[in-house]
C-alpha cells in the first residue's frame, strides 16, 4: 500500500467553513486589491447587493450598489487599507436612505501580511456580539488561505501560515518560563523550606501543582504543533519492529487503562513486520491514540492493538469499543483545535491538537493516519508506515 499524497491543509475544512458563512444572517464579503474587487459573498450579502442566486461577480464592490452606497463602502475600505487598522467599526456615511442604518466592520483577513490586500466586510443594522464577529474573522482567514492555495498563490498563504506558526512558538516559549518558575516555588513551599506547612496547605499546593502541570502540558502541545507545522522537526528514521513499538506505547499508558476500569485485549498480528520510521515519533503517535481510546471508552469497555503488513506498508492499529465518531466528523477530527467528543476543544482534556500533530508526523515519515468508526460501537485508528525492505529485515 503506497503512502497517500497529503492534501492541502485548508481543503478538508473548506466545505464546512463556506457552508457556515453562507448560512450566516449577516451580510459578509471579502474584497481584494486597491479596487476592492469582490472575491466572496455569502447569501445575505448577495441579497443586499442584488446578486442573490447567481455566481459572485469579480467586480469592484462599489459597482453593486447605488453611487452613494458604493462610494461610502469604498471610502470605508480605502481607509481600512490605508491605515492598516486591525478592525474598523463604523456607521456608514451615505445619503442613501437604506444605508443610513448600516454599521460596518472592516478588517484585514490575514493580519500582519501587507502583501495580501484582502479585507473582510460585514454589514449589519446594529452592533453584533463580539463572539460572532470573532468567528467571522477566523472563518474568513481560513477561506482566504484555502482560496490562495487553490489559485496558485501558495507563497502568500504560506507566508501567513509561517507568521502564525512563529507567533505560536514565541508565545509557547514565553509562557513556559514563568510556569516552570511557578512549579519551582510550589516545590519549595511544599517541602517546608519557607516555613511549616499544614496538611490542608499541602493539599492546596497539590491542586496548584496539578493545574500548573496541566497548563504546561497544553503549552507543550501548542509548541509541538508549531514545530511540526513549520517543518523544523527532525526525524531519525530507522528500522523498528511494529509489535515492539505497540508494546512500548502500551507499557507507558497501561496504568491509565486500569484506573479507568477498561480491559486491554492485547496485541495481535504479525510480530515480525518491520517499518522504517522514527521510533520516538511513532511512540508519540501511538500514545496519543491509546490516550484517546482510554478517554472516550466507558468503564468496562475494551481496547486492543494490532500489527500487520499490507504490500509495502506496515499498519499499527488501535481499536476501542467506545463512543465512536459521527461519519460527518471523521475527517474534521484531524484538524487543529478540534476534539473527538464535541468537535471543539475540551479544556480539561487538551486543546484538540493531538490528532492533528499525529497525522502530520505520520505523513512526514511517508505514512498516514486514518480512522474508521461507528457511533456508539467504537473507533479504529490505523497508523501506516513504510515497510522496511527485505535487506533491512534479514
Amino acid at each position: 500500500m503506497k503512502s497517500k499524497k497529503r492534501p492541502p491543509a485548508a481543503g478538508a475544512t473548506r466545505f464546512s467553513v463556506q457552508e457556515a458563512m453562507r448560512r450566516s444572517p449577516l451580510p459578509f464579503a471579502i474584497t481584494h486589491g486597491a479596487k476592492h474587487t469582490l472575491i466572496y459573498a455569502n447569501s445575505a450579502f448577495g441579497r443586499l447587493a442584488g446578486i442573490a442566486n447567481r455566481e459572485v461577480p469579480r467586480v469592484p464592490i462599489a459597482t453593486l450598489f447605488t453611487e452613494a452606497e458604493g462610494g461610502a463602502l469604498s471610502a470605508l475600505l480605502d481607509r481600512a487599507s490605508r491605515d492598516r487598522v486591525e478592525l474598523l467599526d463604523e456607521r456608514i456615511d451615505a445619503s442613501s436612505e437604506r444605508a443610513r442604518g448600516w454599521q460596518c466592520n472592516v478588517w484585514p483577513v490575514i493580519a500582519g501580511n501587507p502583501r495580501i490586500k484582502a479585507l473582510g466586510i460585514e454589514i449589519r443594522e446594529s452592533s453584533a456580539p463580539d463572539a460572532a464577529l470573532e468567528l467571522q474573522k477566523q472563518v474568513a482567514e481560513q477561506m482566504l488561505l484555502g482560496a490562495l492555495r487553490e489559485r496558485g498563490l501558495a507563497d502568500d498563504a504560506e507566508t501567513a501560515d509561517r507568521a502564525k506558526t512563529a507567533f505560536l512558538r514565541a508565545m509557547s516559549h514565553e509562557l513556559r518560563t514563568p510556569l516552570n518558575a511557578i512549579g519551582g516555588y510550589i516545590d519549595l513551599l511544599d517541602m517546608g523550606l519557607r516555613g511549616p506547612v499544614t496538611e490542608s496547605q499541602h493539599a492546596d499546593l497539590g491542586r496548584v501543582r496539578t493545574n500548573q502541570l496541566h497548563l504546561a502540558a497544553l503549552i507543550t502541545e501548542i509548541l509541538n504543533f508549531a514545530r511540526v507545522g513549520s517543518g523544523s522537526v527532525s526525524y531519525a528514521v530507522s528500522d523498528i519492529n511494529g509489535c515492539d513499538a505497540l508494546t512500548h506505547a502500551v507499557e507507558l499508558i497501561e496504568p491509565l487503562i486500569g484506573q479507568q476500569g477498561l480491559v486491554f485485549d492485547g496485541i495481535s498480528g504479525d510480530s515480525s513486520v518491520v517499518a522504517r520510521a522514527d521510533p520516538e515519533k511513532v511512540t508519540q503517535i501511538l500514545v496519543n491514540l491509546l490516550s484517546n481510546a482510554i478517554k472516550f471508552t466507558p468503564t468496562g469497555g475494551h481496547i486492543s492493538a494490532e500489527c500487520a503488513a499490507v504490500d509495502d506498508a506496515v499498519t499499527l492499529t488501535v481499536s476501542d469499543t467506545g463512543l465512536g465518531i459521527l461519519t460527518e466528523k471523521l475527517e474534521t477530527i484531524f484538524e487543529p483545535f478540534v476534539q473527538l467528543k464535541e468537535g471543539v476543544a475540551d479544556r480539561e482534556g487538551g486543546i484538540g491538537l493531538g490528532l492533528s500533530i499525529s497525522r502530520d508526523l505520520a505523513r512526514a515519515m511517508k505514512g498516514d493516519l486514518t480512522v474508521q468508526s461507528t457511533e456508539g460501537k467504537g473507533t479504529r485508528f490505523t497508523l501506516s508506515l513504510p515497510r522496511a525492505g527485505e535487506r533491512q529485515t534479514a
